[in-house]
């Protein structure tokens, strides 16, 4: 059997984990009983209420207290004994642990946290087992920020915002989509979102391959 947990490095490693006993498919288990972890808005810095996705921050023994000879990595991630894990989660009523991306992908638009995890999830569902798929966002000048969809092959741009807007909001559709003849992975196999990102931008900026624009809400 395989059961699903989380951790970090800097928790030693584990901070939640699904038991055979107590097994929530999809989530990633519920907390050890030594380790605290707290749902934190990412604005108000207030503890969040059950399923509001806001930041995982973890305490307890087994979190470390400090990163060696470098104070400003602890300044930006310790307060107060509270480890920010730089992820994005939430709990449900029974207190099993979802997480959902790392901060860093989401994006606020129109005062609305998107998650470009989700939406890529979603997309790549959607679309032939050839193409690959990788959401980014680039700079809009009416909302600051928007949604851009790369695909290594060129799809049917109108099908595939149909069948997202079934499991996304509106907010979270791409509002362009562009070919790229491959995305760029690091050594572990994984998409390089920051490449991704400068060449989706460069792409946009020379008028971009394949596009669908949406209107404004």
């Amino acid at each position: 059997m395989l059961l699903e947990g989380y951790g970090t490095t800097e928790t030693s490693p584990v901070i939640s984990v699904n038991t055979p006993e107590h097994n929530r498919p999809g989530s990633v288990g519920k907390a050890l009983p030594n380790v605290q972890v707290r749902m934190e808005h990412y604005e108000t810095g207030e503890s969040c209420d059950v399923k509001e996705i806001g930041k995982i921050l973890v305490k307890g023994d087994s979190v470390m207290s400090a990163y060696f000879d470098d104070f400003e990595a602890t300044a930006q991630h310790m307060r107060h004994g509270w480890y920010d894990t730089g992820d994005m989660g939430y709990r449900d009523d029974e207190g099993y642990l979802w997480h959902v991306g790392r901060l860093g992908r989401f994006l606020k638009i129109g005062g609305e946290m998107v998650s470009l995890v989700q939406v890529e999830d979603v997309l790549q569902r959607s679309l032939p087992e050839t193409v690959e798929c990788g959401v980014v966002e680039v700079p809009d000048a009416v909302r600051g920020a928007k949604i851009v969809a790369a695909v290594t092959e060129k799809v049917d741009e109108k099908a595939a915002l149909a069948r997202l807007s079934e499991n996304l909001p509106r907010i979270a559709l791409p509002k362009q989509f562009v070919v790229l003849p491959f995305l760029p992975k690091m050594p572990s196999g994984k998409v390089d979102y920051r490449a991704l990102t400068e060449m989706v931008r460069d792409t946009v900026q020379d008028g971009g391959s394949a596009r669908s624009r949406l209107p404004h809400a």
